[in-house]
């Protein structure tokens, strides 16, 4: 078993939105459903099948080549797809080496009356994974412009159909070691080691434009794509249209082996935990110097890391420590729930403070979750390939070693180029914590192969062409950081870089419709136009001021002036505590089914247990049983939410900290939208409730 390097986890962010819809379109069962536990059974939306309604008639393009050979798609190819492949030299450099045949999925445009504006070439990223077999993503992202573009979609070397790199240890974890693993899959390609890099990729690409007869395309890469978009460009602009980049990453010469994954994370986590408190009214009424308070935490458990029990997503106790390592790696981490650590880790920072180390624990105990990267036994590769991961991200990176030494000498290499590091290079960080998981990623390419020079990313002094590019990134990415897009976008002379607010990494069903509007509008006009969408939160996520030990420390609610309110100062904020009660079990929710055992059971911080029922994903009931945010306030009672919508609850409080009654709540959560107030009614002690709580 490995852990999951921070580039994968880059891809598995868009992975994510790719196979629900993919599982949402019919007759397309979902390829990955073990990559991580429970895969969540997410919403149809409405307008993917009017997005297949664009796709035109199964017709080859009259342009097409008889360099093409037409196949029969997959079974979950969509309606209206054509598939073939173009054989292309294995190694360009020594063609006795024989072919490797590059398959593709075409999906042509609606208006027949006139020729395609140009095929769109989507590109996911990965590396490792298809992207034929990614072909939701491409709908999601790209769908509205297929009334006048085709959508072409290439399987890279080695993934997909095309070639597929399947080292069976290191598929499926079954070796002795991830050492051995990586050097038996590097034996069995044997001198095709070398061959997997994105610069052979971007010739195999223009082979397969060239055999389609399309003089123009558009490049859309996400994340990873963007080294595909890179290699392809430096080569080939004669051909290109335009660029969109998602998040982009992987140009050469923004930056070395230590400007790589871990640098991401330790400069850019402290923006992401700063404006996700920022854009909640809740965190920012708490919380006016975020930054500085991480920061604060981060030498408090350097210096005395924090240990005791607390429950996991599944609602099992855990014994948890978390220091400097723990902090950095699990506990402030986008994937468990949609940024409940980075949203909550503030609150906990100051109940730690204040004596109370329970929030904190939690969220070492949530963030404790394990994402590998092996695939069950028997998992095709076809849909995901641990060995094409490796072939093209060891060649592509550069690493800190002589490939011509024994793996011990480059050990030797890479051990002296991590001492030589500043101490502050990763602040607020230490250089001890944050060199030690990264260089995980880097460690698993000692044992790899290089017998002959790769095809790099970009060819030697490359000219960037000066075709329209725009360029989007989420303002919280800490995969792949604005300030490293803007790097890249200086390289593209014509391109444009629009900084989305309030998102990370393209990851789940959270990336905004405002961008994906703008990448499809640029599509259409080669303009990047009206981006004022971008400048505010699509959705402001739900985010923690405190963790009241008792009620009296809560902030009280708002009273509502359209009301009969009669409760005073001290029942309100037993409000705000029964409200964060049950926000808070939604929350667990979301880390129960993403990263636990999918089971709808969890645990209250304090006390108590709640049951979500996932079993119609757009419609979650929640039940609430003894369940304590603060230790003087009892919360039973149910919760309704609409995925992304309307909230419901009714909800009986008890405790030593309340004269007791019922409330109804009314609002929303996770809603698209500026924030609101959640509506409470009801009676406390006898008397009327009507106040007003912030939803996020």
């Amino acid at each position: 078993m490995k852990r999951i390097s921070i580039l994968v986890l880059v891809f598995f962010t868009c992975l994510v939105s790719a196979e629900w819809l993919h599982g949402q379109l019919p007759n397309t069962p979902r390829n990955i459903n073990r990559i991580i536990p429970h895969f969540p059974r997410k919403p149809a939306l409405p307008q993917i099948p009017d997005l297949l309604r664009r796709v035109g008639s199964a017709i080859p393009p009259e342009t097409a080549t008889r360099d093409v050979v037409w196949i029969p798609c997959p079974p979950d190819a969509y309606p209206g797809a054509l598939c073939g492949n173009v054989p292309v030299p294995l190694d360009r450099n020594d063609l006795s080496q024989g072919t490797i045949n590059i398959n593709f999925e075409l999906y042509t445009h609606t208006a027949q009356d006139r020729a395609a504006k140009s095929a769109v070439l989507f590109n996911l990223g990965g590396p490792g994974a298809p992207t034929a077999g990614n072909r939701g993503a491409a709908f999601w992202f790209v769908g509205q412009n297929l009334d006048v573009h085709d959508l072409l979609l290439i399987d890279d070397r080695g993934r997909g159909l095309s070639g597929t790199i399947d080292c069976e240890d290191l598929q499926n974890g079954t070796g002795s070691s991830w050492d051995q693993e990586v050097a038996e899959c590097a034996a069995q390609l044997g001198s095709a080691d070398s061959r997997y890099g994105t610069g052979d990729i971007a010739q195999d690409t223009e082979a397969v434009r060239a055999a389609l007869g399309y003089d123009k395309v558009d490049y859309y890469g996400i994340s990873e794509g963007g080294a595909d978009v890179t290699a392809y460009a430096t080569r080939f602009e004669s051909h290109l249209r335009s660029i969109v980049g998602v998040a982009p990453y992987g140009t050469p010469g923004l930056d070395d082996l230590f400007l790589d994954d871990r640098i991401r994370t330790t400069r850019a986590e402290p923006r992401l935990v700063r404006l996700d408190c920022q854009y909640s009214p809740t965190c920012s009424a708490d919380h006016p110097f975020p930054e500085a308070e991480l920061d604060g935490l981060i030498w408090t458990v350097r210096l005395s890391p924090v240990e005791g029990y607390a429950h996991d997503a599944n609602g099992n106790p855990q014994h948890v420590v978390v220091d400097e390592n723990a902090l950095l790696d699990n506990v402030i981490d986008i994937n468990s729930g949609r940024y409940s650590s980075t949203g909550e880790i503030l609150a906990a920072a100051d109940s730690l403070w204040r004596g109370d180390s329970a929030p904190l624990l939690r969220l070492g105990a949530e963030g404790f979750h394990t994402i590998w990267l092996d695939m069950p036994v028997g998992y095709p590769a076809s849909a995901f390939s641990d060995g094409a991961m490796v072939a093209t991200y060891c060649v592509d990176e550069t690493q800190p070693w002589d490939w011509s030494k024994p793996v011990s000498e480059r050990s030797q290499e890479f051990a002296a180029a991590v001492a030589a590091l500043p101490t502050w290079y990763f602040a607020p960080f230490s250089k001890e914590v944050a060199t030690g998981l990264l260089y995980d990623d880097y460690r698993m390419c000692l044992d790899w192969e290089k017998p002959t020079p790769s095809s790099p990313v970009t060819p030697p002094h490359p000219t960037y062409p000066s075709v329209p590019t725009l360029f989007l990134v989420g303002d919280m990415d800490n995969s792949v950081p604005s300030e490293e897009v803007k790097m890249m976008a200086a390289l593209f002379p014509n391109s444009t870089v629009v900084t989305v607010a309030g998102i990370a990494h393209p990851w789940f069903d959270a990336w905004p419709q405002c961008a994906i509007n703008l990448g499809s509008r640029f599509l259409e006009t080669l303009q990047v136009g009206d981006t004022t969408c971008a400048k505010t939160p699509e959705t402001v996520w739900p985010a923690v001021g405190r963790f009241p030990l008792v009620a009296a420390d809560a902030r009280p609610a708002e009273v509502d002036p359209s009301g009969q309110n009669q409760i005073g100062l001290a029942e309100r904020k037993v409000v705000t505590v029964a409200v964060a009660t049950a926000t808070d079990a939604l929350q667990r929710s979301w880390i129960n089914y993403w990263n636990g055992d999918g089971s709808g059971n969890g645990a209250g911080l304090r006390a108590g247990t709640f049951f979500t029922d996932f079993s119609d994903f757009n419609l979650w009931a929640t039940t609430l049983t003894n369940c304590a945010f603060s230790e003087d306030v009892t919360v039973n009672g149910t919760i309704t939410w609409v995925l992304n919508g309307p909230l419901v609850a009714d909800l009986t409080v008890s405790g030593s900290g309340t004269a007791g009654g019922t409330l109804h709540v009314e609002g929303t959560w996770q809603a698209p939208g500026p924030v609101d107030n959640f509506n409470v009614t009801g009676t406390l002690g006898g008397k009327h409730v009507a106040v007003l709580v912030p939803e996020a």
